[in-house]
Formats: structure tokens, C-alpha cells, sequence
């Protein structure tokens, strides 16, 4: 889907988060970085991070009941990207990463570790202060 969004006429939000799942494919590799990126970026504008998150799980509840395994997996995938190049989103967030948490205790319940493993929002921890930034890390 991300190849056949029309972004010159706009989309909705709905429209742009299916993009940004189907460009991932099944092994995790994205096809659209550029659109990811930009959307995960921008997405505070016009939808808050907890919607977001919300949204996410809402697409992945309804692909486990379309048997959609493939949208289940892109679905995590998205979710991890977004962990690892916006962690102090999450660190930041508290109601966010409790979100994110949520979606991976389900993933656990439900027996799908594979798509649990995906998703570490555990890891996410804030690094070595420079200057008036804070640079953060993914912490193994």
C-alpha cells in the first residue's frame, strides 16, 4: 500500500499508518523508509502518540480475527521501528510506553512470541547527557 498512496491529494491518517505497515514486509525490511520516518515523526500534529498506539492495536486485534498473519507481523515490525528511532518518545511518554507494554503482555498471553520479541520497549533508557540534549540508547 505504501507504493499506492497518493500523496499530492493528501490521505488520512488511517490511510498513512496502512502505508507506513505495508512497507514493511514480512522479515522486517522497509520498503518506504522515507514515508515511516516522516509519519512517525510528524504524527504529534494531527493525532496524539497514545491514538497512535491505540490505532496500532486496534489493526493488529482486527488482523488476528482476519487471520491476516502477514499485517499482524508488519504491524509489530512498525511498532519496533518506531521504538528504536524515536526512543525518547517512549521514555518520555509514560502513558505511551504502558501502551506499548500492553500490546506485548497480549503478544505474550496469546502465545505469539514471535511477534512478542518484536516489540522491547523495556530496552529503551536514557544515555550520557551532552550538553543540553540527551542522547538515548537502546540498552541490551
Amino acid at each position: 500500500m505504501a507504493g499506492t498512496l497518493d500523496l499530492d491529494k493528501g490521505c488520512t491518517v488511517e490511510e498513512l499508518l496502512r502505508g507506513c505497515i505495508e512497507a514493511f514486509d514480512d522479515s522486517g525490511k522497509v520498503r518506504d523508509p522515507q514515508l515511516v520516518r516522516m509519519f512517525l515523526m510528524m504524527h504529534p500534529w494531527y493525532i496524539p502518540s497514545s491514538q497512535l498506539a491505540a490505532k496500532l492495536l486496534h489493526i493488529y486485534q482486527q488482523s488476528r480475527k482476519d487471520n491476516s498473519n502477514s499485517l499482524q507481523v508488519k504491524t509489530c515490525h512498525l511498532v519496533r521501528y518506531w521504538i528504536s528511532a524515536f526512543p525518547a518518545e517512549f521514555d518520555l511518554n509514560p502513558e505511551l510506553a504502558e501502551q506499548i507494554k500492553e500490546l506485548k503482555a497480549l503478544l505474550d498471553q496469546e502465545g505469539n512470541r514471535r511477534h512478542s520479541s518484536l516489540i522491547d520497549i523495556e530496552s529503551v533508557c536514557v544515555g550520557d547527557l551532552r550538553g543540553d540534549s540527551t542522547s538515548y540508547t537502546i540498552c541490551t
